[in-house]
């Protein structure tokens, strides 16, 4: 039977498989206990969907737990959960997401630009970053296979039909989700998670997941460091500039930040739709109010009448980007000591770059203290996602944590005592440091991964 083809234009008409009553959406089901960990739901959702290698709308993990010889190995599969309040929808500055009527989260392709930052909100790191296309893709629940009355690929390859497609009173299901909570998942009411899974009975109450054997780094988004370093260089000059040099400091930085952001898309050529979400993304206000600073910046190297509104607007700016790292997917940024280091760090170079000695070793001093107490407060969680943050900062990259922390120390003091421009060189280092430091030791929150690929 030929199965239909989807509408590139996805509408909030979507297809429906059983009868859905008014306040009913889908939703997938799991049962831990009948999983056998054979990953046939993978290698199904991959072939129907034509996945390259890498690439995985339903993932496959492992929990263990107990004491020898009374251990306990369970698996857990877990696609999109079709949230009520789905983050990915909520965050992205292009509006490519789209809640249908039977509930399925669906993405629209054609209004994606790669930027990613809906993988960084969802708490259960779902939608994933396809370089082929150079896009974000996640799981639809098979909206071709659903319109054919057929259930999605994953559910009809489980062997042992741990996966299945069920109706869900929304009122209800929003009044108590606590059938949501599964081990070491993120909490379901952090988006409302619709999926519901059977938790069998003595399970042990400390488990871990496969994982946890194996914390790696993130991705350090190399243009993102030097869109973010280089933004709060330009406000902070913009901020404390006096004469004609000082302004045209910050509108050349920020004009060349504005360039730079454009290398972290997928699809820079479609950058201006990041501005269609203002009412809820922080991304799309950060978009809008750089946007506006880098022109501003520009009219007060000129104009010095300018210059009180740019560094306003810039100072916004700088907001907007600490409160778009702020997400519950990544815990050690989701605090305001972010808003607080990209505050140093904007006092800290763009006060040296404009002559300010003091203000700018004090930038530079908050800074220091701002990633310490962060640090500590994440050395306090109970979560890999926390500690695993201060594992790979004062194990992993102890010896970068060291140099950065170094060259900062030694700005300081170039600041207070010796040279400008030595001082400058050393505080820009140790920014630099930091913030690569701050992308690649985030610890995401997510589902447990599987003991065999943590081992490769």
């Amino acid at each position: 039977m030929a199965l239909p083809v989807l509408d590139p234009g996805i509408t909030v008409d979507g297809p429906a498989l059983l009868p859905l009553e008014a306040g009913e959406q889908y939703r997938f089901a799991f049962a831990m206990e009948a999983c056998v960990g054979c990953h046939s739901c993978e290698a199904a959702c991959a072939e129907q969907n034509g996945l390259p290698p890498g690439t995985a709308w339903r993932r496959v993990g492992e929990i263990e737990g107990g004491e020898f010889p009374h251990t306990r190995r369970l698996h857990l599969s877990m696609s999109c959960n079709h949230c009520l309040e789905p983050a990915c929808l909520i965050g992205c500055p292009t509006d490519a997401y789209v809640k249908l009527d039977n509930g399925v989260v669906a993405h629209r392709a054609d209004e994606c630009i790669g930027c990613q930052y809906c993988t960084w909100n969802c708490p259960y790191s779902v939608p994933v970053f396809q370089p082929d296309r150079r896009i974000v893709t996640k799981c639809d629940m098979c909206q071709p296979r659903l319109g054919a009355g057929l259930e999605p690929a994953c559910v009809g390859a489980c062997p042992t039909k741990a996966i299945s497609v069920e109706k869900v009173d929304v009122a209800a299901w929003r009044a108590d989700h606590s059938a949501g909570d599964a081990p070491l998942l993120p909490p379901a009411g952090l988006t409302i998670s619709t999926t519901r899974y059977e938790v069998p009975d003595g399970l042990p109450l400390e488990t871990f997941g496969g994982s946890e054997w194996a914390l790696r780094p993130e991705d350090p988004h190399w243009p993102l460091v030097w869109l973010t370093l280089l933004t709060q260089a330009a406000v902070g000059a913009s901020i404390t500039a006096g004469e004609g040099a000082g302004r045209l400091t910050a509108a050349v930085l920020a004009a060349v930040a504005l360039g730079v952001s454009l290398l972290h898309l997928g699809r820079p050529l479609y950058a201006w739709k990041a501005l269609r979400n203002l009412r809820r993304s922080w991304l799309s206000r950060e978009v809008a109010l750089f946007g506006s600073y880098g022109a501003l910046a520009a009219v007060a190297a000129g104009v010095p009448a300018a210059a009180p509104l740019a560094a306003f607007v810039g100072a916004a700016g700088v907001y907007a980007s600490g409160r778009l790292y702020m997400v519950p997917g990544r815990p050690a940024w989701c605090s305001p000591l972010t808003l607080a280091r990209f505050g140093a760090t904007t006092l800290a170079v763009g006060g040296l770059a404009t002559g300010h000695r003091t203000l700018g070793a004090a930038g530079v001093a908050a800074g220091l203290v701002t990633t310490a107490a962060n640090l500590a407060r994440l050395a306090r969680g109970d979560r890999i996602e926390w500690w695993g943050t201060v594992r790979l900062a004062l194990r992993r990259f102890r010896n970068l944590s060291a140099l950065g922390a170094g060259l900062s120390i030694a700005g300081i003091v170039a600041a207070l005592t010796g040279p400008l421009p030595v001082a400058l060189v050393l505080v820009s280092g140790g920014e630099l440091v930091a913030r690569y430091l701050f992308y690649v030791t985030v610890v995401p929150l997510d589902m447990p991964g599987s003991f065999s690929r943590s081992m490769v």
